[in-house]
């Protein structure tokens, strides 16, 4: 006999001075165990009857019983033996020992580190009371699963896929279940895994023997019809207490399953018999169980109850067989949908496809953070393959040396996307070549019809531009860049706007722009100071030294932009910048929202003619300043790039005019005082990365271009190697100019091309 610890006796002493414990029956000395009388408080009515109408008693006798590892175990707790097992949240158990209440969510030794013996006795009588007043079920929240926790075996399937097996005549189904099994005799745990169909042929266990040096069978049964023709429904709330075959058989039978169980449990039975006992079998059973109501948190009425036997011989399937059946909880599958609901945001019910061009390292951080909410990528391109420095701070841990022989980036991300339960198809190709050479068949892989993003996490200029050529505007989703400048301190996420309108060209100087007018950022974006390391011999080998730390800290904020964009169907039709400024000690970062606006875009008489693309606030700012110089004309100096590849102006700045500006009703004269040093201060505060690219005024009446605005043209195009654009705004719209200064063989002098711009509709 175990005497009692100090520990224990302390606890008693607790539990009899809780108020709700009306008196103490003390048999410590004879099992550790003690029996409180917990006071349930029922109304007067129900006081007076001694009980409520479900049978709870107005005072009820309560075990607990403690072991002598207590406090390291929690005691047992259990109701009196004859106590209704018809309420819901009771503990799976033996119908030959008393119903135990599930009274804490979560694990009970946790809680009584927490709120301890006293807590314990509240949490009991709270349950007592809502089980009296028939409340521990919430019918507006749905049906209470059957008590299925603190067991240590599992069926682990897919519970979209065999709910969805269910229909209204009834049956069953086989899987390939093969299972692990872990411990001895004196603890043991099984997990079985159901994964495909499997047809019961006459040699199946020999084929699974041979597959898996095991046999492992899952057979999912659900219910038919009832003998009106109706749906079978099982409306009756019981508590598990199965513990072998032959209580399985009556469990079926309570629950309108017994004919289809005992059909396919024959056939099993008849394809195992002759296997050697020596040989492993493991039966998965699951039940599925039609409610009245939807249960709580599984998005359909079919809730599951699964069960393992461990089979010796083929009898031990017999509908009077006493071997051992083990209650088993169910364990979903990896999938987008448990991902997404364990994410806590709206559940992926369907694929949310969408491409990721660059699987480095914040492309892969990118996409596993995204594909543990269920959001992975549809499609991963690259044309890197995966070195030893790259996971210093990529995404994914290195695979076996033989495994990684040719593991190229794009495969390797979408390996790990479908070991995460999502489809996902890596290409070895590179962006910019896809772009700028690829066929239409070739980019409609790379972003196929449905494709909701594409997200370039290259922190390329060069695929950024090759996104924007029109072959491949016209068959592209709208696009997402993000990437990482100064060692990770500042992240940068620039979403395009609907209809490309911003594109990613026109957000990335926008961008430059701001950079240029924020001194910190424009500190460390532009700092070119960056240490590298060398990585191996020969070209190409130095990369950025950077922590995994740095380069991550910003990035879980940005899945979490994108994961918006991908969930929500309606994207905001603007554009967007996000900036994310990094402490040093990246104990902290603050985030800039930058809205951009629709550029204004004017394209030429012909098709070498570059077009412009003017920010929106720019656009405001020169109506503004026409307004505020009334009767006149007036302009100033355009601050944008000009692209080569995609042959187009970006436009997202001005510098107003000079003091010694000349302004008047016919004509507006561009002054020089101070003009030459203003804008090399604009150059130098945005590194080059922005520049003076031509000039606008506005004219009072909608008239074209005049000889003088030619002239300034020409001189213009005199002045520097790339165009130049006169830009006009009228009352009606923009237009104006576009000229460069050309050499030809057969000239004697530079010829000046001139092509006139209009604004589209």
């Amino acid at each position: 006999m175990t005497r009692p610890s100090p520990a224990v006796l302390r606890a008693v002493r607790q539990i009899k001075a809780h108020p709700r414990v009306v008196r103490l029956e003390n048999t410590l000395d004879v099992d550790l165990s003690i029996v409180a009388h917990v006071d349930t408080g029922l109304g007067n009515r129900w006081k007076a009857d001694g009980a409520s109408p479900n049978g709870v008693l107005a005072v009820e006798p309560i075990t607990i019983r403690f072991s002598e590892h207590y406090p390291g175990d929690c005691p047992d707790v259990c109701l009196r033996f004859d106590f209704d097992r018809s309420h819901p949240h009771l503990l799976p158990g033996n119908p030959s020992e008393p119903p135990r209440p599930c009274y804490i969510d979560g694990d009970p030794r946790d809680f009584l580190r927490l709120r301890g013996p006293y807590g314990l006795v509240t949490q009991v009588a709270d349950w007592l009371e809502k089980a009296a007043a028939a409340e521990l079920i919430n019918p507006t929240q749905g049906w209470e699963p059957v008590r299925r926790d603190r067991l240590h075996d599992y069926v682990e399937a897919d519970a979209n896929a065999i709910r969805a097996l269910v229909n209204a005549d009834g049956g069953g189904a086989f899987f390939r279940a093969p299972f692990t099994m872990i411990g001895d005799e004196k603890m043991r745990s099984y997990c079985c895994h159901l994964m495909e169909r499997l047809q019961l042929k006459q040699d199946v266990a020999k084929t699974l023997y041979s597959q898996y040096g095991q046999i492992g069978v899952g057979v999912v049964i659900w219910p038919g019809r009832s003998p009106a023709g109706g749906e079978l429904v099982a409306g009756t709330y019981a508590p598990e207490t199965v513990t072998n075959v032959m209580g399985l058989y009556e469990r079926a039978q309570s629950l309108d399953l017994l004919g289809p169980l005992k059909s396919h449990l024959g056939l099993l039975q008849a394809r195992l018999k002759g296997v050697p006992a020596s040989v492993p079998i493991v039966i998965a059973i699951a039940l599925m169980v039609r409610r009245p109501l939807e249960v709580i948190g599984q998005g359909s009425r079919i809730e599951i109850l699964p069960y393992v036997v461990e089979v010796s011989s083929s009898e031990d399937l017999n509908p009077t067989s006493l071997r051992q059946v083990r209650l088993a909880a169910h364990r979903d599958t990896i999938s987008a949908k448990l991902l997404s609901t364990m994410a806590g945001g709206a559940v992926v019910t369907e694929p949310l496809k969408w491409t990721l061009i660059g699987a480095g390292s914040v492309g892969s951080k990118l996409a596993v953070h995204l594909a543990r909410e269920g959001k992975g990528p549809d499609i991963v391109i690259d044309s890197g393959t995966m070195r030893p420095h790259n996971y210093g701070r990529h995404g994914l841990m290195p695979r076996s040396r033989f495994d990684a022989l040719n593991d190229f980036k794009a495969e390797a991300l979408s390996h790990s996307v479908r070991l995460l339960g999502q489809s996902s198809t890596g290409y070895f190709t590179d962006a910019a070549w896809l772009a700028t050479a690829g066929t239409d068949d070739e980019r409609r892989k790379a972003w196929p019809r449905g494709c909701r993003l594409l997200v370039d996490a290259t922190g390329s200029p060069s695929v950024t531009d090759a996104l924007c050529l029109p072959d491949v505007t016209r068959s592209r989703p709208r696009a997402v860049e993000t990437s990482l400048f100064a060692k990770g301190r500042v992240a940068y996420l620039a979403i395009e706007g609907f209809g490309l309108n911003p594109n990613v060209q026109d957000l990335a100087a926008e961008s430059y722009r701001i950079f240029a007018k924020d001194a910190a950022l424009q500190k460390l974006v532009f700092n070119r100071g960056g240490e590298l390391v060398p990585i191996g011999q020969g070209c190409s080998t130095l990369t950025a030294r950077m922590s995994d730390a740095a380069l991550s800290a910003s990035i879980p904020a940005m899945s979490m932009k994108l994961a918006k964009l991908l969930q929500d169907d309606g994207m905001d039709e603007h554009g967007e910048i996000l900036l994310g400024l990094v402490d040093e000690d990246l104990l902290g970062q603050s985030w800039q929202h930058h809205k951009v606006e629709t550029f204004v875009e004017l394209s030429g008489d012909s098709d070498t003619t570059p077009s412009v693309r003017i920010s929106r606030r720019v656009a405001d700012h020169i109506d503004e300043t026409i307004e505020s110089y009334t009767g006149v004309e007036t302009g100033g100096v355009l601050i944008g790039r000009f692209n080569e590849t995609t042959n187009s102006f970006h436009v997202v700045d001005i510098v107003p005019p000079p003091k010694d500006s000349k302004f008047s009703a016919s004509l507006f004269s561009l002054g020089t005082d101070g003009l030459t040093e203003r804008l090399n201060e604009y150059v130098a505060d945005s590194h080059g990365t922005l520049y003076p690219i031509g000039t606008w005024h506005n004219h009072l009446s909608d008239s074209p271009a005049s000889r003088t605005d030619l002239a300034t043209g020409v001189q213009l195009a005199f002045g520097q190697t790339f165009p130049a654009v006169i830009l006009i705004k009228t009352p009606a719209a923009f237009h104006g100019l576009v000229v460069e200064a050309t050499d030809k063989v057969d000239a004697q002098e530079p010829v000046v091309t001139v092509s006139h711009i209009q604004q589209r509709k």
